[in-house]
C-alpha cells in the first residue's frame, strides 16, 4: 500500500509555513516574500505603477518557490485567512504536474504556530 504524502501551507501574501504531515503534523519551514513592507516604500518613491509590476512579480517569485516545494506530495492543504491560498490553490490547479494532487483550501482566522499544528493535525487525521 502507497504511502499518500501529505503537506499543509499557512499562508498570507507574504509569509507560507510549510508543515508536513505523517502521523502527525511538524512545522518543516517558512517561506517568505521578498515582498514586505519595507520594500513597498523603496519601490513607491519610483511610482505608483512602478510599485504594481515588482509587487506582481516578486508575488509570482513567491508562489513560484511554494509550488516547487509541494510538488512531491500526493495532498496539499492551504489554509489562512487571506485569499492568497485561492490564488495558489488556482496556480497549482493549471499546472500539470499537480492534475493527481488533492488540493484542500480552509479559511481560518489567524492561527499561532501551535494552533496552526492542531489545524493541520485535525484535517488530515479525519481524511
Amino acid at each position: 500500500m502507497k504511502t499518500i504524502k501529505k503537506i499543509a501551507v499557512y499562508m498570507d501574501h507574504f509569509t507560507a509555513n510549510i508543515i508536513e504531515y505523517a502521523n502527525d503534523a511538524k512545522e518543516v519551514k517558512t517561506i517568505k516574500s521578498e515582498f514586505n513592507h519595507f520594500e513597498k516604500e523603496k519601490i513607491l518613491q519610483k511610482g505608483e505603477s512602478h510599485l504594481h509590476n515588482k509587487e506582481q512579480d516578486m508575488q509570482n517569485m513567491f508562489y513560484k518557490k511554494l509550488r516547487e516545494e509541494l510538488l512531491n506530495y500526493d495532498e496539499v492543504l492551504l489554509f489562512g485567512a487571506t485569499n492568497a491560498k485561492t490564488e495558489l490553490s488556482n496556480i497549482l490547479k493549471a499546472d500539470n504536474k499537480f492534475t493527481n494532487v488533492e488540493i484542500i483550501v480552509k479559511n481560518t482566522d489567524k492561527l499561532s504556530d501551535k494552533k496552526q499544528i492542531a489545524f493541520v493535525n485535525d484535517c488530515f487525521y479525519i481524511n
